[in-house]
């Protein structure tokens, strides 16, 4: 319910999120009815997937795996699935819509400096730099699916970008504050030699000119959070592990 990019079928996936995040499992007489997964992003917690099984559904386990995962008030966010049953559920424990997350697809963008694939570390160094410190653990599971790599972005300053990539996708972008994030994220695509994808939020300033580039929206998830600007809206961001 809490990610459309279908991660928590995942083996490789599962096991980052119980190693570095926190894990709860449904048990219905024996059989696993269902999961729960948050992972500590910055100062808040990110509800990274809700699974429910199909025939479990409607028995209050989300609710159930939710009181486990939330005991308490705080910070915290998720990207919801169109499921019309998740946006309520999300309501009750203090968060609200904000955004869509938009899926897009299309053509690396020519012109102007390219990204460059490095170390998970190197990228996870640099986006400590540049204000998003801890995120080594998920760089590099990122960077270490085949494919996959670390990603800086530069101009006549230095690095003014960081993140990851894996086939085709670009995963995860931080920006350093007073940069352009339009023209970073534009950057980063020029690594790729094929259309690519990406996840960015609805007022990203990216999303008008990746769509004048003829990039397309293919599907969208709800940002759901317990404050307005809880999750900046000029990242690039996984729907799992923003």
């Amino acid at each position: 319910m809490a990610n459309a990019d279908n991660a928590g079928s995942d083996p490789r996936y599962v096991a980052h999120l119980r190693a570095h995040g926190r894990f709860w499992v449904a048990d219905d007489v024996g059989t696993v009815a269902g999961y729960c997964a948050t992972r500590r992003i910055g100062d808040a917690t990110m509800l990274c997937d809700l699974f429910i099984a199909p025939e479990r559904q409607g028995r209050g386990l989300g609710r159930t795996l939710l009181g486990h995962a939330f005991p308490e008030p705080g910070a915290r966010f998720t990207f919801a699935s169109k499921d019309p049953r998740a946006l309520p559920l999300y309501i009750r424990f203090g968060m609200a819509p904000r955004w869509p997350l938009l899926y897009l697809n299309g053509p690396p963008v020519p012109g102007g400096p390219c990204g460059e694939a490095v170390s998970a570390a190197e990228a996870a160094d640099a986006a400590a730099r540049l204000g998003s410190p801890g995120r080594l653990p998920d760089f590099a599971f990122w960077a270490d699916a085949p494919g996959g790599h670390g990603v800086v972005v530069r101009d006549g300053r230095g690095v003014v970008a960081a993140g990851a990539a894996g086939p085709r996708t670009l995963r995860h972008l931080t920006v350093a504050a007073g940069a352009d994030p339009a023209a970073a994220v534009l950057a980063a695509t020029g690594m790729f030699a094929a259309p690519l994808t990406a996840c960015l939020p609805g007022p990203h300033p990216a999303v008008p000119r990746l769509l004048a580039a003829g990039w397309r929206v293919t599907e969208y998830d709800h940002h759901m959070s317990s404050a307005p600007d809880l999750v900046a809206a000029t990242g690039v961001l996984s729907p799992s592990l923003a």
